[in-house]
């Protein structure tokens, strides 16, 4: 029998660790679970057991870069991607939107040459009117599987008329444990320094989501603390960028984060994302005693691997997320927050308190059936 030939695509190659990692997972699900043959619309990916279709001396800058050589890069790969596939997967993230882009009228024409469309862990929406809803519930309808990461995509997909082909899913990175399992975080050693892992984010503050806090403030609220804490015991915080798109990315921010720390006397270290391997970025996370992320998935790996952490609301997705695990409402750094959240919050994760509604492990049991629900899955 031969396999099924599956080619996943998303912002994979732009040098994001959250997409990236939705990359690597799906390549490794779609051979778990589907008996599959995978391919990553994309470079490569390390760690990814599928073929690329960018040549592996490509460049990673030219692919994700703004201009037109990045362009035309994506869409070749995209492609080459749709020439030789069975089922062509949109994997992980907030994908399913209004937003125009050259991938849709592709897609469409290759599910017109009998190519099946599906999604997996994936946002639906937001939708700014009618309209944006009427055209992404037109798109849908051409799929034949769709798996959405948190209840309100749910909702919208049912909204859509889609509801029969969805499957109330989780965040792809849910995966982590079954896929790439490790060992549980050891006891720190008594006096040993506490290890603060914080990933600030290149959000706009003047956009349409109301809770997202300037980012100045959270900052500086942010610093203050831990200075507070560094009275107490020793402190090592490590500055993620988990996005070092030339554009949109966040080194300049975590870089100058890092710089205002170590002018308070902490010990700051930039941790920047690099070379398109985001399990090492995992493991980065995983050794923490706490994270404050503003990047969605500095969050949720630091949940599945039992790290205490705060996530700043800045997009739906973060508010999605934190409702669907029950996070308290004291770790969501929003725009109403006037007094320090991180006073009285910092210690209490370290003192083992405050943790989420659903542990963990439960919300990565609901991980396999994304793929498992699939038609063409195996048993």
């Amino acid at each position: 029998m031969t396999a099924l030939r599956t080619a996943f695509t998303g912002y994979y190659g732009m040098r994001n660790f959250g997409d990236d990692l939705f990359g690597v997972l799906c390549a490794m699900a779609a051979q778990s679970y589907w008996r599959a043959q995978p391919s990553v619309v994309g470079p490569p990916l390390q760690d990814a057991p599928a073929r690329s279709t960018v040549p592996r001396r490509y460049p990673p800058r030219w692919y994700g870069s703004t201009g037109v050589v990045g362009k035309a890069s994506r869409w070749l790969s995209f492609a080459r991607g749709l020439h030789d596939c069975d089922v062509l997967v949109m994997g992980g993230g907030s994908v399913i939107t209004a937003r125009e882009s050259f991938r849709k009228p592709m897609m469409l024409s290759a599910a017109g040459r009998g190519v099946k469309l599906a999604a997996v862990g994936v946002s639906i929406g937001p939708f700014h009117d009618e309209r944006s809803r009427a055209s992404v519930a037109e798109f849908l309808q051409r799929f034949s599987y769709l798996s959405v990461r948190d209840a309100r995509s749910h909702r919208e997909a049912q909204a859509l008329g889609v509801g029969s082909i969805t499957h109330a899913g989780c965040d792809l990175a849910a995966l982590l444990p079954w896929l790439t399992p490790r060992e549980p975080r050891p006891a720190p050693a008594p006096g040993a320094p506490v290890r603060i892992g914080i990933a600030p984010c290149h959000y706009r503050e003047d956009g349409d989501y109301a809770a997202a806090p300037p980012k100045r403030r959270w900052e500086e609220q942010l610093i203050a603390s831990l200075a507070r804490l560094r009275s107490t015991r020793p402190v090592i915080v490590d500055v993620f960028s988990l996005n070092e798109h030339e554009r949109h990315g966040d080194r300049a921010l975590a870089r100058s984060l890092v710089e205002r720390l170590r002018t308070e006397g902490l010990d700051a270290h930039w941790q920047g994302y690099a070379r398109q391997d985001p399990l090492r970025t995992v493991d980065a996370l995983a050794a923490c005693d706490a994270v404050v992320s503003a990047r969605l998935h500095g969050a949720i790996v630091s949940y599945l691997h039992g790290v205490p952490f705060m996530i700043v609301d800045y997009h739906p997705k973060c508010r999605d997320f934190a409702d669907d695990i029950g996070l308290d409402a004291s770790l969501r750094v929003t725009a109403q927050d006037t007094d320090n959240p991180f006073g009285a919050a910092l210690p209490a994760l370290l003192a083992g308190e405050l943790a989420p509604r659903v542990p963990p492990h439960a919300y990565a049991q609901r991980a396999p059936d994304v793929f498992q629900r699939a038609p063409w899955a195996t048993p």
